[in-house]
C-alpha cells in the first residue's frame, strides 16, 4: 500500500513537472515573439530615423542650393544696380566735361568778349568759389567709394553742376579782365593760365569715369581723385596769382579791425546814396516848372519817372543784399566769429565791398546825369552810359553774394528778384531815352526827297555820307581805345 502510494505520488510530481515544463515553455514562447516583435519594432524604428536622417540630408542639400542661387541672384541684382549707378556718374561726369569745353570754346573765341564788368576782387572770389567747389566734389566722390554698393550718386550730381558752372564762370570773368591788362604778353598769360585750370577740371573728370577706375582697389581709387583734386587746386592757385596782379595795389583788405562792421558800413553806405538820390529825384520832380516848354515837360517828366523806378529797385536790391549777407554768415561762420569768417574769405569779402562801393557811385552818377539831362548840361546818351552801368554794378552785387549764398536760400532768391527789377527798369529808362534821341532826331533831320535828285547829286550825297560813317567809325575807335586806357589808369586809383 505505502509502494502504491509512493508511486502515485511520484505520478503525480511526474505530471505536475510535466505541466511546470509545459507552462514554462509556452512562456519562453511568449518571451521569444515579444523579443523579436521588439527586434521588428527596433528595425522599423532604425529603418524610419535613417530615411529620416537621408531626407534631412538632401533637404540641407537642397537649401544650400537655394541659398547659392538667392546669393548668386542678389549679386547679379548689386552688380546691375552699381552698373545703373556707374552709368549716372558717367553721364553726370560727362555733362561737367562738356559745360567745361563750352567755356572755353568761349574762352577762345573772337565773339565772346567775357563779363566786361569783372573786376580783380570779383574774379578772385569766383576762384575761391572753384578751389571750395572742386574740394567739394572730392569729398563727395570719396564719400561714394567709401559706401561701395550702398552709396548713392546724389552729392556727386550736385557737386558736378557746382564745380563745372564755377569753373565756367572763372572762365567767363577771367577773360573780361584781360582788359586791364597793359600789354598783350599779360592778358594771353592770364588766358592760358585760366585755361589750364579748365584743362585739368576735364582731366578731373574724365578720369574718374568708371571704365577708368575699373580693377583698381578703393585706396587706389581715392588716390586718383585726390591727385586730380590738387593738380586743379595747384592750377588755380597759380591763375589767382596772376589774376591779383590786376588789383588795385591800395585795394587789400586790413587784417585788424572788424572786417563785418566794415562790409556793413560799405552796404549802409549804398543804401544812404539811394535814399539821397530818391531825395533828391523828388526835388527834381517839384522843381518849378517855368521857362519850359510842353514838350520838354514831358521829357523831363520820362526821365524822372524812369529814374525813380530805378532808384526805388535799387533800395530793394540793397535790402536784400544786406539780408542775404547776414544770412551768409549765419549759416557760413559755424563756432567762429564773424570777422573770422570774413577773414577767412577775405577775396570774396573783397569782391563785396568793391560791389557795393559801385552801386553807390553808379546811382549817384545816375541822378546827376539825369539832372544834366533835364538842366541842358548832360545827352541823352549820357543818362544810357550811367543807366547800364548802375545796372553793371548791380549784377556784380549779386554775383557776389551768390558766391556764397546757400543752396535753394530764399534770402539769395529774394536778391535775384531785386536784381531783376533793376535791371528791369534800367532797360526801361533806356528805351524811354532812346524814343526821345529818336524823336530829337526826326525833328532836327532835313527832309531830302532823293527821288528827285539827278544822278550826279545822288552820288554826290552818297559818298558824302560813307565819308561821314567812315569818319564816325574811325572816331568811335579812337574812342574805344581811350576809354580802354582810361578804365586802367582809374582802375588801379581806386
Amino acid at each position: 500500500r505505502e509502494m502504491a502510494d509512493l508511486e502515485e505520488a511520484l505520478r503525480n510530481k511526474t505530471r505536475a513537472l510535466e505541466e511546470y515544463s509545459s507552462r514554462n515553455e509556452m512562456r519562453q514562447g511568449d518571451h521569444d515573439t515579444a523579443l523579436r516583435e521588439k527586434d521588428e519594432e527596433i528595425e522599423v524604428y532604425k529603418s524610419a530615423m535613417e530615411q529620416a536622417l537621408e531626407e534631412l540630408e538632401e533637404l540641407k542639400l537642397s537649401q544650400g542650393d537655394a541659398d547659392n542661387a538667392l546669393d548668386t541672384q542678389i549679386d547679379h541684382v548689386l552688380q546691375g544696380t552699381v552698373s545703373k549707378i556707374n552709368d549716372i556718374i558717367d553721364s553726370v561726369l560727362q555733362t561737367g566735361v562738356q559745360r567745361v569745353d563750352d567755356a572755353l570754346y568761349e574762352l577762345d573765341s573772337s565773339m565772346q568778349a567775357g563779363n566786361q564788368n569783372a573786376s580783380p576782387p570779383y574774379v578772385l572770389s569766383q576762384i575761391e568759389k572753384a578751389s571750395a567747389s572742386a574740394t567739394e566734389f572730392s569729398t563727395a566722390f570719396n564719400n561714394f567709394i567709401a559706401d561701395g554698393p550702398n552709396s548713392t550718386p546724389h552729392a556727386i550730381i550736385r557737386t558736378v553742376s557746382i564745380f563745372s558752372g564755377s569753373i565756367a564762370d572763372v572762365l567767363s570773368n577771367t577773360k573780361g579782365l584781360t582788359r586791364f591788362a597793359n600789354e598783350e604778353k599779360s592778358a594771353d598769360q592770364l588766358l592760358n593760365a585760366a585755361r589750364k585750370s579748365a584743362q585739368a577740371t576735364v582731366r578731373f573728370f574724365r578720369g574718374l569715369q568708371s571704365f577708368r577706375l575699373e580693377g583698381l582697389e578703393a585706396l587706389q581709387k581715392t588716390d586718383v581723385v585726390i591727385n586730380n583734386n590738387s593738380e586743379v587746386q595747384r592750377d588755380l592757385q597759380s591763375l589767382s596769382k596772376m589774376v591779383d596782379a590786376f588789383a588795385p595795389k591800395g585795394s587789400k583788405l586790413s587784417t585788424t579791425g572788424d572786417l563785418g562792421d566794415l562790409v556793413d558800413q560799405e552796404l549802409s553806405k549804398a543804401a544812404d546814396a539811394i535814399d539821397a538820390a530818391a531825395q533828391r529825384l523828388a526835388k527834381l520832380k517839384t522843381k518849378p516848372r517855368d521857362g519850359f516848354s510842353t514838350y520838354e515837360l514831358r521829357i523831363n517828366d520820362v526821365i524822372l519817372e524812369a529814374a525813380i523806378a530805378v532808384t526805388t529797385a535799387i533800395a530793394e536790391l540793397i535790402k536784400a543784399a544786406t539780408a542775404s549777407q547776414q544770412e551768409i554768415v549765419r549759416e557760413g561762420r559755424g563756432s567762429s566769429s564773424r570777422t573770422a569768417f570774413y577773414k577767412k574769405n577775405n577775396r570774396w569779402t573783397e569782391g563785396l565791398i568793391s560791389a557795393a562801393k559801385a552801386v553807390a557811385s553808379s546811382t549817384n552818377t545816375l541822378i546827376e546825369t539825369a539832372d544834366g539831362v533835364i538842366s541842358g548840361r548832360n545827352s541823352p546818351e549820357q543818362l544810357i552810359v550811367a543807366s547800364n552801368d548802375v545796372a553793371a554794378s548791380t549784377a556784380q552785387l549779386v554775383a557776389a553774394s551768390r558766391v556764397k549764398a546757400t543752396f535753394m536760400s530764399k534770402t539769395q532768391d529774394r536778391l535775384e528778384t531785386a536784381s531783376k527789377a533793376v535791371g528791369a527798369a534800367c532797360r526801361a529808362l533806356v528805351r524811354q531815352v532812346q524814343d526821345l534821341i529818336a524823336e530829337r532826331n526826326r525833328d532836327e533831320g532835313e527832309a531830302v526827297d532823293y527821288s528827285k535828285l539827278s544822278s550826279h547829286e545822288f552820288k554826290v550825297r552818297e559818298m558824302e555820307q560813307q565819308v561821314e560813317i567812315l569818319q564816325l567809325e574811325n572816331s568811335l575807335a579812337r574812342a574805344r581805345h581811350r576809354l580802354g586806357e582810361m578804365r586802367k589808369i582809374s582802375y588801379q586809383e581806386e
